[in-house]
């Protein structure tokens, strides 16, 4: 089973809409697919459920215990299924910035839901893009990261703090769990339009990030808030839309290890960590 956290520092790249078509692209592609919103603005649930997201979810996982197969939702898709953020999950995340309760061993919260759960073939999380102590521990239970970037002035700012999130979380993983480094295997970029700063910045994208950018880039349309109020997938709403066509290629890539790294292989299983045993680690949100 693989596992992806679709994040970036910087809001407004389309990430949400980045996970919920990435998700339908790898069941066209049969593959079985979980999608976890881990945002409490809950855009990824919302963009399956649009009259509104389960109450029930990632949130209830953390503070009652459940597995994340028992607060996971099935969609219209088969082979598809959503864990909404939960109505809690605001309050999770500053619980876990505390060091009672959620607080104690929280770098390994999410990765202990992940221990156990089959029926999957990759795992998607969605992320806030605020460094959140809920953020950094789903960096402890994925095994890549998927970074969609839109080509603005500030494009890089965001991810350039990510990285270095991203090497320390990197750091810790190897020295305390048997999971191995955490890389960046594929950049996406999205909401492209035809200026001439949309071509200078995505030519910076890819000079920074050579072969991991995915070739073809996300055009920017009005189509995905047509397709996200009918909670329906982009590329089922625009199936023959050039950002349709984006997204299951970019699906595609990743099922083939391509958009810049050596195929993942299956994410090893996580340990059995004592609360204790988690490191002490100050984390601050970004402003």
């Amino acid at each position: 089973m693989r596992s992806v956290a679709v994040t970036n520092a910087k809001g407004g790249v389309g990430k949400s809409t980045t996970a919920i078509n990435m998700a339908a692209a790898l069941v066209e592609l049969d593959c079985r697919v979980l999608l976890v919103d881990a945002d409490p603005s809950g855009n990824a649930a919302l963009g399956y459920f649009p009259r509104g997201a389960p109450a029930v979810g990632l949130a209830d996982a953390l503070l009652e215990g459940s597995g994340l197969a028992d607060v996971a939702v099935a969609t219209e898709y088969p082979g598809l299924d959503v864990v909404p953020p939960g109505d809690r999950l605001g309050n999770c995340s500053d619980q876990m910035g505390g060091v009672q309760g959620l607080g104690q061993g929280r770098e390994f919260r999410v990765r202990r839901l992940m221990k156990g759960l089959t029926g999957y073939d990759v795992v998607i999380f969605d992320t806030s893009p605020v460094l959140t102590p809920l953020n950094v521990a789903i960096l402890y239970a994925v095994g890549e990261i998927l970074i969609p970037i839109d080509p603005c002035v500030a494009a890089l700012a965001g991810v350039r703090a990510l990285e270095e999130l991203v090497k320390t979380v990197g750091d810790f993983r190897m020295e305390f769990t048997d999971a191995g480094d955490l890389a960046i295997t594929g950049v996406l970029i999205t909401r492209v339009d035809r200026t001439l700063v949309s071509k200078q910045i995505e030519a910076e994208v890819r000079s920074y990030f050579g072969p991991i950018v995915h070739d073809l880039v996300v055009p920017a349309s009005v189509k995905f808030r047509e397709a996200y109020a009918r909670g329906m997938p982009l590329i089922h709403y625009d199936r023959l839309g050039p950002a349709a066509t984006a997204y299951r290629a970019a699906a595609q890539a990743f099922l083939e290890g391509r958009g810049g790294s050596a195929a993942a292989t299956e994410a090893p299983t996580a340990p059995d960590l004592d609360d204790a045993e988690a490191p002490d680690l100050t984390w601050r949100e970004a402003s």
